[in-house]
């Protein structure tokens, strides 16, 4: 079913979001280096990677409303991009093919390699905390995901919320579930090269042990640490009975952490990891997301490793990172060639 009403809500009061910050766009000189890689990069057929089905990504219905700063009038959050059950999290070599990826359904409302939960949203809205935890991560990277905040909620639980304009959280903040930790924007190297037609959102991964999982369960699945608290309808939720005060970050194997710090071979990324050596959580955080989507950044022998002891993860499960003013629960934005056959 589209969707056919809208509504306009009340802004935000906080300090109006610049251009740059909308599309990540921090100095001239940033676009220059990053343009310079793209072009690199597409010479050696690394940078994106495209096929007839790539079309279905762009969502005018979605993404023109959202960019006026329009909500769904039924408070139902359209979700584009579910996570990849084929290829999600095993990699990532910013493909956004679609030939063999497969939802949580058996149906193809995702791409190859998706992994995590595209959820259009305008930009400025606040991304509140999934459950409770600690912010451990602010990461620019423009050609992939722009503006990424990572809030840690122990016991190897970790969420991401990316293509945000700005954080309102700082790094080793403690948040309560539903708090929000930044602003949504479109940022990212994807969001403007496509740019109106492809959909402001946020891409909100969740990590168990250092592995990105879909936060759905498929057909027979038990729940699990890092699902929906609602189920497969998740909703935004404020504290919940049960969520603790305060919380410690999840453990770290720490030898290993610095065995892979250590062998990374990017400047740039080794800068980062720099700025938070001696802030553990930050670093596994950071070295967790690097291993993921910046590979070739490391040695291959580490590239599967994990910088998590071996201990289950805990039972925490997520609420809609989405303000609960402005939204009631999601809908699976299906296309005739995304919804699972009958």
């Amino acid at each position: 079913m589209m969707l056919t009403s809208f509504k306009r809500l009340a802004q935000v009061k906080t300090r109006p979001i610049t251009f740059g910050e909308r599309f990540g766009l921090d100095s001239a000189g940033q676009v220059a280096r990053d343009l310079a890689e793209v072009v690199r990069d597409g010479v050696r057929g690394k940078r994106f990677q495209f096929n007839l089905g790539s079309l279905a990504l762009l969502r005018p219905e979605l993404a023109l409303p959202a960019y006026v700063g329009l909500f769904p009038g039924d408070g139902m959050a359209p979700i584009f991009n579910l996570f990849d059950r084929n290829g999600g999290g095993l990699r990532y070599t910013q493909r956004v093919s679609r030939s063999s990826c497969r939802d949580f359904r058996g149906g193809a409302l995702t791409y190859d390699e998706h992994d995590g939960t595209d959820l259009v949203c305008p930009v400025g809205t606040p991304l509140c905390a999934a459950a409770p935890g600690v912010v451990v991560m602010i990461r620019h990277r423009w050609l992939r995901g722009g503006l990424t905040v990572a809030v840690d909620h122990g016991g190897g639980v970790l969420t991401q919320y990316s293509h945000c304009s700005r954080a309102v959280t700082e790094l080793g903040e403690p948040v309560e579930r539903g708090q929000p930790v930044a602003l949504s924007g479109a940022s990212g190297y994807d969001l403007v090269q496509f740019f109106p037609w492809l959909a402001p959102h946020i891409h909100f991964m969740v990590y168990l042990a250092g592995r990105p999982v879909d936060p759905f369960l498929a057909p027979g699945e038990v729940a699990r640490p890092g699902s929906w608290y609602h189920g497969n309808a998740p909703q935004p939720s404020g504290p919940l009975p049960g969520d603790p005060a305060r919380l410690s970050p999840s453990p770290v194997s720490a030898e290993m952490l610095e065995r892979v710090a250590q062998a990374c071979r990017d400047p740039a990324i080794r800068a980062e990891i720099d700025r938070v050596a001696d802030n553990r959580p930050a670093l596994a955080a950071l070295v967790e997301d690097a291993l993921g989507h910046d590979s070739w950044a490391f040695p291959a022998r580490l590239h599967r490793v994990s910088v998590r002891p071996d201990n289950p993860p805990d039972p925490v499960a997520m609420t809609l990172p989405l303000p609960i003013s402005a939204y009631c629960g999601v809908r699976l934005a299906d296309t005739r060639w995304s919804a699972p056959a009958r």
